[in-house]
């Protein structure tokens, strides 16, 4: 009962987003500049003040990254497989693919992480935002390299490893990762009249995010579901972790530790994964429904997931 007391708050908010949506409370304009003051200030700031002042403990979190690099990669593998039982056309298999691993660890997985696991464990904040850094960095990179294989960008002119650098560096997520490792590491001082503004900057990130998601959730695009986003959908959410449920004995973990593993590999499908599905040339409508779909259906795993962790 105290896990769905937990996560409720965050689905919540999602929905108060779509009911505002509905309702005309804002125009479209406003959401989009909102994604943008999101996006390039407030989620930096968040994760440059967290990052920064987390302690690392290598061991534990070589051993969660580890371990949820083992459901990413497991997930991809069944995905390909399907993708090919399937017989999907190469723009279609592309964002069939990514919506099977991409998760949306900032945006959905830490709000369940900072509403719900906090009040069980006040160390988990910090050890889901040790684990930020290089999540980004392994969905953005998975995620790019099946796109560009699958794609229609033109390899004449793009080279696919060009792109990707680019890419990941231009990142706002991605830096303020690795301007937080980088302070934290390197032991700089933060100043209380910088870290405290950016403190407050961040606090609004998560609430934001979460009205954001639910405000751009395309329900009535789930009309035009078909196999493909089902499968998608249920490989994000359900055997991702379950995989990762299955080795968690080959690692020494806490409960909490297991939670915030399970929770990344099991948040739905981020919604960056249209945007990117639409500039490298592969099916961009079947990309959003996958994101659709999959956060419709973490309403009911992410509480089961998190049971299972305990």
């Amino acid at each position: 009962m105290y896990i769905i007391a937990a996560i409720t708050p965050v689905f919540i908010i999602i929905i108060l987003g779509k009911a505002l949506q509905v309702a005309r409370f804002f125009p479209d304009q406003f959401l989009a500049e909102l994604n943008r003051l999101v996006y390039y200030v407030a989620l930096p700031a968040l994760l440059i003040s967290r990052i920064s002042q987390a302690p690392f403990e290598w061991k534990t979190t070589s051993s969660m990254i580890s371990l949820f690099l083992l459901g990413t990669l497991g997930s991809l593998v069944i995905s390909i497989g399907v993708a090919r039982a399937l017989k999907l056309p190469v723009e279609k298999a592309g964002s069939f693919i990514q919506g099977s691993f991409r998760g949306n660890g900032v945006f959905i997985g830490l709000p369940v992480i900072f509403y719900g696991l906090s009040a069980l464990d006040p160390t988990a904040e910090k050890q889901a935002s040790v684990m930020l850094a290089p999540i980004v960095i392994i969905f953005n990179l998975l995620a790019v390299l099946v796109l560009i294989r699958c794609g229609k960008i033109d390899h004449s002119t793009q080279s696919p490893t060009a792109y990707i650098l680019r890419h990941l560096f231009q990142n706002p997520m991605i830096v303020s990762c690795i301007i937080g490792l980088i302070i934290n590491l390197c032991n700089l001082p933060m100043p209380t009249l910088i870290l405290r503004p950016m403190d407050l900057i961040g606090s609004a990130a998560l609430p934001l995010i979460l009205i954001s998601i639910g405000a751009g959730l395309d329900v009535a695009g789930l009309r035009a579901t078909a196999t493909p986003t089902i499968i998608a959908s249920l490989i994000k959410v359900t055997i991702a972790p379950i995989l990762a449920w299955l080795c968690m004995d080959l690692f020494s973990l806490s409960s909490t530790e297991k939670m915030i593993t399970l929770i990344f590999l099991g948040v739905p499908t981020a919604g960056t994964s249209y945007v990117m599905a639409n500039v490298l040339g592969c099916d961009a409508p079947l990309a959003g429904r996958i994101v659709a779909l999959s956060t419709l259906l973490s309403a009911i795993t992410l509480p089961c997931l998190i049971a299972l962790g305990l």
